[in-house]
């Protein structure tokens, strides 16, 4: 993922009609989420005026977008490489967008959290509470199969009694 900011602020290409990121977004974590949206409506509108860079970072993005929410999808998973590739996207995500925003070319702040970054130790807190509640379901999950199959073998019994007479 190395250079994703550049590839945001520098690319070159052709044209983009549409002015909304996929709804795959909508699952990226919001600190992330906002500011690539932010950045993919600039680039967007750019594009609409003419101006094949602009349109190059929109499709750019999009594929960010896409690279991210498989990451973080496979990070809630539990793969720590996708948890770590996931985080440095962020960063340069973000890293990117504050740049923007210091040249003026995004007005506002927009972004969950404050404006603040994605941080290391809340990507881990993050990664810890995932797991907490994957936990809790593959509990739960194992607990209700425990329970059909307890029935399961109780009309299995009562069914080998009946034919047994």
């Amino acid at each position: 993922m190395a250079g994703i900011s550049r590839a945001f602020l520098l690319a070159a290409g052709t044209g983009l009609a549409l002015l909304a990121m996929p709804a795959r977004a909508d699952h990226l974590d919001p600190r992330v989420a906002g500011p690539l949206q932010q950045m993919f409506r600039l680039a967007a509108m750019q594009c609409q005026q003419g101006n094949p860079q602009a349109c190059q970072r929109a499709q750019q993005m999009r594929r960010v977008e896409m690279d991210l929410s498989r990451a973080q999808h496979a990070c809630q998973a539990g793969n720590g490489q996708a948890c770590q590739y996931f985080q440095n996207g962020a960063q340069q995500v973000v890293g990117a967008w504050q740049q923007q925003q210091q040249a003026g070319m995004i007005q506002g702040g927009g972004m969950a959290g404050g404006g603040q970054g994605y941080s290391s130790q809340q990507m881990t807190q993050d990664h810890q509470q995932r797991m907490r509640q994957q936990q809790q379901q593959f509990q739960q999950h194992q607990d209700r199969m425990r329970q059909q199959q307890n029935q399961f073998d109780q009309q299995n019994q009562r069914w080998l009694e009946q034919h047994r007479r």
